[in-house]
């Protein structure tokens, strides 16, 4: 006979028990030495954004302020509104110091901070609107595949080496700007999110959901079943053009799902493949949000603004 399946509040403490005294969750890095401790922006943010709509318990709310506290560590101090893979100054457990600022931390942080209501949505979209120029893809590249064209972006906030270009990451900065409210607010982040959408959409057409097709189409991602569910959350979120994207990779992340979201599935990588990274703790918020009522409750990211957009407008256009 079959075991019942834990109780949603049972699941929802081991989620809490996971999470360590900085306020991160963390996951673990595949070496070939050894498992690495890993404290990252990247998980953190993706369980605050889950957090927020599991439960409303005393021990919920403090730990998903104290995982907003973690995020907000990771900001760059030179580049504000831009955020790291891990805080800046070398504290907690880390793979490698010294990486900068980029896209895919940046979007991800602003979703979890507005949607926390740690930020202003108009504050984000204000500072993504100044930081994505610097992202905005050129001439090809050696490597590049041929989608990588504007106006996709790069990934790291990086002048000498801005990265390859990951459809993941894009999706993910999309759902950020739609979070907070650039599809609403008539300046020109408008206008250029549904072309940035339709060309995700083009190119994942072109090449069937696997995990080799994803160094080519996500090369810093390690399962199809990621780009899947960054396209789902961006939908979710109010993206326009995603319908047929979304629908084409539904089934990839029903897999997923079906198979409970697998603890020791990786997650993410770097853009040649290794190493890998698996977060037990964000597969469990996930499994935790699959079996809830609503497991992305919009509500919690509230596009608020005061004001105009005329900042918005004086910093970006599309490319």
């Amino acid at each position: 006979m079959a075991e019942p399946a834990p109780r949603l509040v049972d699941l929802l403490a081991d989620l809490l028990a996971l999470q360590a005294p900085s306020g991160a969750f963390p996951s673990q890095v595949e070496t070939p030495a050894e498992a690495v401790a890993d404290e990252s922006c990247f998980v953190t943010a993706q369980v605050a954004l889950l957090l927020a709509a599991l439960g409303r318990s005393e021990a919920a709310i403090h730990a998903h302020a104290r995982a907003l506290d973690f995020l907000e560590t990771c900001e760059d101090a030179s580049l504000p509104g831009a955020f790291r893979f891990y805080p800046q100054g070398g504290r907690g457990p880390r793979l490698i110091d010294g990486l900068p600022p980029d896209a895919d931390d940046s979007a991800l942080a602003w979703m979890a901070l507005v949607g926390g209501r740690r930020r202003e949505a108009r504050e984000g979209l204000v500072r993504l609107a100044g930081l994505l120029p610097r992202l905005a893809c050129g001439p090809l590249r050696r490597g590049d595949p041929p989608f990588a064209r504007a106006p996709l972006l790069r990934t790291w906030f990086h002048e000498s080496d801005p990265g390859p270009v990951d459809l993941t990451v894009n999706l993910n900065v999309l759902a950020a700007l739609a979070v907070c409210g650039a599809g609403r607010s008539g300046c020109s982040l408008s206008a250029l999110m549904p072309r940035l959408a339709g060309r995700i959409s083009a190119a994942v057409s072109q090449h069937a959901p696997s995990r080799s097709a994803m160094r080519v189409l996500s090369p810093y991602y390690a399962h199809p079943a990621e780009l899947a569910i960054a396209a789902l959350r961006a939908r979710a979120c109010g993206v326009p053009g995603l319908d047929g994207l979304a629908a084409s990779l539904a089934p990839v992340d029903a897999r997923d799902r079906a198979a409970r979201r697998p603890h020791d599935r990786p997650l993410y990588c770097n853009a040649h493949g290794r190493p890998l990274w698996r977060a037990p703790a964000l597969q469990l918020a996930r499994l935790l949000a699959d079996r809830a009522t609503t497991p992305f409750d919009l509500s919690l990211s509230p596009a608020r603004f005061s004001g105009g957009f005329h900042d918005c407008d004086a910093q970006i256009r599309p490319c």
